[in-house]
């Protein structure tokens, strides 16, 4: 029994670190959404459509607002409760700072033996305050926590396979993550 025990245990602990990313996005009217993220999103005052997901993660489930501002598509995060945890700007490549895209790219090649970027997204964190002033002003302000989440399609020894890479300001991977193939019941072409 004893045995038995410590590895169920050994078993629990093993899949809390694991290194697969679940993912689960799915589009909610915005009746669902708590009214602080609303009341923020309205503070931004957004020409075009918000369109409002949950995602359903490793991390728990969370609210998104998704639109076009400045010919970028922005997703802006909030919890549960409706806090702002964080702003992603979808980018090129090329768009990010020269040293950025020398350091991501050495850091790529080391993992992998061939890659594909298939999503770049900036990533800021701060206060509330700092978030608004930085989507209203277009303000780059230096109190933000800048970190950049790229999914890639990578080849490790013959395989490829897609994962999401968290990077710092740097470049320097943070976290990285395999994304879990689904089960799915329909056919996809």
């Amino acid at each position: 029994m004893k045995t038995f025990i410590i590895s169920l245990l050994l078993l629990i602990t093993l899949q809390s670190f694991s290194q697969e990313k679940f993912e689960k996005e799915y589009r909610v009217n915005k009746t669902l959404i708590p009214q602080k993220s609303l009341s923020f999103i309205d503070a931004l005052h957004f020409k075009k459509k918000i369109k409002w997901y949950v995602e359903e993660s490793n991390e728990g489930k969370t609210y998104e607002a998704k639109t076009c501002y400045l010919k970028h598509l922005y997703s802006l995060e909030f919890s549960s409760k409706g806090d702002i945890l964080d702003v992603e700007k979808k980018v090129k490549f090329k768009e990010l700072p020269a040293l950025v895209q020398q350091n991501i790219n050495n850091k790529l090649s080391e993992k992998f033996k061939k890659f594909k970027f298939k999503k770049i997204q900036i990533q800021y964190r701060g206060s509330e305050q700092q978030l608004i002033d930085f989507l209203k002003l277009e303000d780059n302000n230096q109190d933000l926590k800048t970190s950049y989440e790229i999914v890639v399609k990578g080849k490790i020894e013959n395989n490829y396979k897609l994962y999401e890479i968290l990077l710092n300001a740097k470049g320097d991977v943070l976290k990285m993550l395999e994304f879990k193939a689904i089960n799915s019941i329909n056919l996809e072409f």
